[in-house]
């Protein structure tokens, strides 16, 4: 039976607040520590996987606007970094790339064999979406240098400033101290931040998560089983 349009659309607007809050929350805390991380885009991330990539884009971007009123005056400017990390995440998803999983099992000869080529396989299936994440740093961390800047001459308040500011210090330009601060921190910090977003999203009842029309997707990037998705 094909899924009740209205009712998707319905549930993705219920839950775009939720995505909102978890990156306000997230990212107040660490503004407020000053740590040389993020973690203001877990709720982008999840509701990417969730809900699609129209609404992954609507919580990025309005969890910035919102947030530059009531937590830091600069994140307004980064908007455009949230709905590249959503447009990312979606492409990866789409494409299998977060994919993990079990070994396929060994067979009756060649036990020793069988468990090193299990663990090996298993190490290729679970590192994928590190890699991603790794990846998704990356991305973040170059989009986000130009804004940086052109905009706050490379200090915009958060922890990574104070790596800005070691760099200066040390003799670099200020553009390759933006940018190497932002590739020393945003891997880290983005990885983080995606299996966040995945552990969220398997804490989900199953019947929620086909709930917002997303079941394919959800099946092909392998968040969890297919069987487990459909229990």
């Amino acid at each position: 039976m094909q899924p009740d349009k209205k009712k998707i659309r319905l549930r993705v607007v219920a839950v775009v607040p939720a995505g909102i809050a978890v990156n306000l929350a997230l990212g107040t805390l660490v503004h407020t520590l000053k740590l040389p991380v993020y973690l203001d885009a877990v709720g982008t991330i999840a509701v990417t996987l969730l809900a699609g990539l129209r609404a992954g884009m609507i919580v990025g971007v309005a969890s910035f606007l919102i947030g530059g009123v009531t937590v830091n005056p600069v994140l307004p400017w980064f908007s455009g970094t949230q709905a590249v990390i959503a447009i990312y995440t979606y492409f990866v998803a789409k494409q299998g790339w977060l994919r993990t999983g079990r070994p396929s099992s060994a067979g009756d000869s060649g036990e020793s064999s069988s468990a090193s080529g299990s663990s090996r396989e298993w190490l290729l299936l679970n590192l994928r979406p590190i890699v991603c994440g790794v990846g998704l740093g990356v991305v973040a961390g170059i989009v986000s240098a130009p804004v940086i800047v052109a905009l706050f001459g490379g200090i915009t308040g958060s922890g990574a400033s104070l790596v800005v500011a070691f760099l200066l210090e040390s003799g670099q330009t200020l553009f390759r101290s933006v940018l190497l601060s932002g590739l020393a921190s945003e891997p880290l910090d983005k990885t983080i931040q995606l299996l966040l977003a995945i552990g969220l999203i398997r804490a989900l009842p199953s019947q929620l998560r086909v709930a917002f029309g997303q079941a394919d997707m959800l099946a092909r990037n392998a968040l969890y089983d297919k069987a487990t998705l459909h229990e």
